[in-house]
């Protein structure tokens, strides 16, 4: 039957059909077994199930029957669907519908024929279950009951194939789903370990940051106060338990540092890091807490006997010189010691109380130190003396062009101290932690004011009013308790603890302002302004900047300022201090170097840097007090006299220096007429001192300009 012509309900049979994918299966066991019951209850020699197709019927299962499939059009099963009840047909040839039948005029002449409906739970009539005889034959009505039974039997197989097959297919798709989901579970789950691992490295990567410094490898500050801890701890468990904290500052590192490069330094860094390390216990601990600060614990000791001679041997490997290409740098260091006797409860405390061992240790390196230079320094000037004439005449011009000589602090400087806290310690510690706290109130508080001790010309006759031509900018703090402080009592704390670079802000707004006010009095338009400038200050771009923002804020020109920078700065071939004071240079300020003549300086540096005054240390101009006078019966007065000759000499040296090279040069530190005398005799024009202005208030020098 063409598609087009069916019947909607013939298409719903056939393709229900279908959904049972039974057509063209091979013989079930389950299906033979009910043929075979319907032929021996119904006494027939043929029983089949048969299912027909669009244009056949097929047979499922066959008893007595050779052909698999025929004709739907001869098919009596065929007929069967077409009823709801069996179709009997005892006598074929009696049958006017059946009896011109191929199937009954030829093979295999089928004479009876009973069939029963197959049909679906929603009444689709898919086939037959049919007996057939080649005899007229009856069925009686327990015959045809049990015929119907089986019909529905068959019915139910079909069924449960189908949804065999269904959970089959369900099953399939359900082991597909978890393939992939097992694969995708798989992938996530290799996806989880990596990640699992990467946070693990990278916890156990920030864990070692956190505790570890990233330069030396060695543990730091957090590190080493968490093992401490655990030491106090056991203190208390174990009272008998000894242990001491060294807290370790090298002594000229930061000279080094500046004058070879932070490169260096770092290097440096890790060599005596490493140094250290090597002459330590494995149970000791110890860890870089600072720039250029160690501390080490001392964990289980025998006595205190143990520790000084730990510290004895460090001081020992770390006065051997550090030698690099053709430079030899000698650091040493000050040493801190406290001990577990002092009863400690907090691990910061005894880390504190070491440092303050320390900085009374360093204090006293620094003054046996500075007295061994002076000694030094009066036997070099007599030799510096000599090079007058050679400055004069410009003998030395080679050596400004020539290589910076590199002089780091020499062997026979080196005082290393150490120190062991005690209560007159505790009392400096004390103090040093208030001061401290006393610095940070006082920045919040306003407490720091600008004094002014002005620079004048001495070449201006009549020398009894000599005239203005500047100020140095010195900072003072106005504590509440203590009075006016000087710089010196306060800025080294002031730099540890990071507040200078805020101080400088401060200093420069408040120059420039003021300046600005000065310039305003017609007989005063020239002023200028000399201000300090620290290592510290040269290493942050940001003192660029600020100048650049204040100088245009109050519209004053660059050359009005010079910044004032110790010789070390000259020495220094750090790169950021060069681009920081090359910066400086290209606004416009002015630089002079301070306290000069008192160390090493680069000539070719002077040049390189453009440097536009020189300050002659105070030292020097101190010497000029001395009486000229030998006295033969006196040998005191004949050394001084000799001291002061060599300080005239050096100065001259200095003088004639700036001349030859259009430096302008200040003496500062003049504190009696002997000494301005001579400065005016040596041809000095420009000079600062308390002999002729102390530092003075805005206050105080407006009323001068007023006058």
């Amino acid at each position: 039957m063409p598609l087009a012509s069916r019947p909607a309900k013939e298409t719903l049979r056939l393709a229900k059909l279908q959904s049972y994918e039974i057509l063209d299966t091979p013989p079930e066991p389950a299906y033979d077994d009910i043929t075979s019951l319907a032929a021996h209850i119904c006494q027939t020699p043929t029983a089949l199930i048969s299912l027909i197709d669009a244009n056949r019927q097929w047979f499922k299962s066959k008893v007595g029957f050779e052909a698999n499939e025929s004709a739907r059009n001869i098919a009596f099963c065929d007929r069967t669907i077409q009823q709801s009840n069996v179709l009997i047909v005892e006598d074929t040839h009696q049958s006017a519908q059946f009896r011109d039948n191929p199937l009954v005029t030829g093979a295999p002449h089928i004479r009876f024929y009973a069939g029963t409906p197959l049909i679906t739970p929603d009444g689709h009539a898919l086939g037959s279950l049919c007996v057939i005889d080649y005899v007229p034959h009856q069925l009686t009505a327990k015959q045809l009951q049990a015929l119907r039974a089986l019909s529905r039997q068959v019915i139910t197989q079909m069924e449960l194939a189908r949804h065999a097959q269904q959970l089959k297919a369900i099953n399939a798709q359900l082991e597909q789903k978890v393939r992939a989901r097992t694969l995708k579970l798989s992938s996530a789950l290799q996806q989880l370990s990596k990640t699992q691992t990467k946070l693990l490295k990278r916890e156990a990567a920030l864990r070692q940051s956190a505790l570890h410094d990233p330069l030396t490898g060695l543990p730091n500050r957090s590190y080493f106060l968490q093992r401490l801890d655990q030491a106090i701890q056991l203190v208390y468990r174990q009272p008998q338990h000894l242990y001491a904290v060294l807290f370790i500052d090298l002594d000229n590192f930061k000279p080094v540092n500046d004058t070879l490069g932070h490169e260096i330094g770092d290097f440096l860094l890790q060599h005596i890091a490493k140094q250290i390390k090597s002459l330590l216990r494995k149970s000791d601990l110890l860890a870089r807490v600072g720039g250029d600060e160690f501390a080490v614990l001392l964990d289980d000791i025998p006595d205190q006997d143990h520790a000084i001679f730990v510290v004895q041997r460090l001081q020992a490997r770390l006065k051997q010189p550090f030698v690099m290409t053709e430079r030899r740098a000698f650091i040493g260091a000050s040493i801190g010691i406290t001990f577990s006797c002092v009863g400690y409860r907090h691990p910061e405390a005894a880390l504190r109380d070491a440092n303050a061992a320390m900085r009374y240790a360093k204090k006293q390196s620094k003054q046996q130190s500075k007295a061994l230079l002076q000694s030094q320094l009066k036997p070099q000037r007599s030799e510096a003396a000599t090079s007058s004439s050679k400055v004069a005449s410009g003998q030395l011009s080679g050596q400004l062009s020539g290589q910076p000589p590199i002089v780091i602090q020499d062997e026979a400087l080196l005082h290393q101290q150490f120190a062991v806290f005690d209560t007159v310690l505790q009392g400096q510690a004390a103090a040093q932690i208030t001061l401290e706290d006393e610095l940070r109130q006082a920045l919040l508080r306003h407490e720091f004011h600008l004094y002014y001790q002005p620079i004048f010309d001495l070449s201006v006759q009549p020398f009894a009013t000599p005239a203005l031509t500047g100020f140095e900018v010195l900072i003072r703090w106005h504590h509440p308790t203590r009075g006016c402080l000087e710089a010196e009592d306060f800025i080294a704390i002031a730099e540890e603890l990071g507040i200078v670079r805020q101080l400088c802000s401060q200093v420069i707004q408040t120059a420039c302002q003021q300046l600005k006010a000065w310039r305003a009095h017609p007989a005063y338009a020239d002023l200028c302004l000399h201000i300090n400038l620290s290592l510290l200050q040269l290493t942050s771009p940001q003192i660029v900047s600020q100048w650049r923002t204040y100088l245009a804020k109050y519209d004053l020109p660059a050359a009005a300022f010079q910044l004032e920078i110790e010789e070390q700065v000259l020495l220094s071939d750090d790169a950021t201090i060069t681009q920081v004071l090359n910066q400086l240079k290209a606004l416009g300020l002015r630089l002079c170097v301070d306290d000069f003549g008192c160390g090493h300086s680069s000539l070719s540096r002077l040049h390189q840097l453009e440097i536009s005054t020189l300050k002659i240390d105070r030292s020097l101009i101190k010497e000029l007090t001395r009486t000229d006078v030998s006295d033969p019966l006196n040998p005191q007065l004949e050394s001084s006299a000799q001291a002061s000759t060599k300080g005239t000499d050096i100065i001259k040296t200095i003088l004639d220096l700036g001349n030859s090279a259009g430096m302008s040069v200040i003496a500062e530190g003049i504190e009696t007429s002997e000494q301005l005398a001579a400065l005016v005799a040596l041809g000095c024009r420009l000079g600062q001192g308390f002999w002729l202005s102390e530092a003075l208030s805005v206050a105080a020098i407006d009323r001068y300009l007023a006058k």
